[in-house]
């Protein structure tokens, strides 16, 4: 018989919302994914979400609307991809302020930058200037190099 795992309820929906975000970024990475994969990844990053809002704080349903956004946009479905894209900065605004102890200083960088994508996948080429030159600017401030690094590599793959 196999070894089961025994998690308190908490502790399965952690286990949930830290794996299905994480399964998001193969698709992600990917240059040309099939609509299957990015069906399956769209659907991670809403269970990601769920699962975040019952036992995260605000900042965790920041990166799960950041994800839900991302897919969309890689999806090249520019209206969902904007609209959850919103949704992420006006929650952002809030978790900056409200979440500080879980709110980390490459959060907004990541907001922008999805916006951008966000625009670029609706033909908006002003907003996704915009965004894309308010991340740059944060992620030039950014002290850590890992940090700075996995930043920049995510809005280099932007074309406005």
């Amino acid at each position: 018989m196999a070894d089961e795992e025994k998690l308190t309820l908490n502790e399965f929906h952690t286990k949930m919302g830290k794996q299905t975000n994480g399964g998001v970024w193969g698709v992600l990475d990917k240059t040309s994914p099939t609509a299957e994969e990015l069906g399956k990844a769209i659907e991670m990053a809403f269970t990601s979400r769920f699962h975040w809002r019952i036992v995260g704080t605000l900042t965790n349903d920041v990166r799960a609307v950041y994800m839900i956004s991302r897919v969309y946009a890689h999806w090249n479905r520019g209206e969902p991809a904007v609209h959850y894209g919103e949704m992420m900065l006006e929650l952002a605004q809030k978790a900056e302020k409200e979440d500080k102890e879980k709110w980390a200083d490459f959060d907004m960088p990541f907001v922008y930058e999805a916006l951008a994508k966000a625009y670029a996948a609706d033909g908006k080429k002003d907003e996704c200037t915009k965004y894309q030159k308010m991340s740059q600017e944060l992620i030039d401030k950014l002290e850590d190099k890992q940090d700075k690094e996995i930043c920049q590599g995510e809005l280099d793959k932007l074309n406005c």
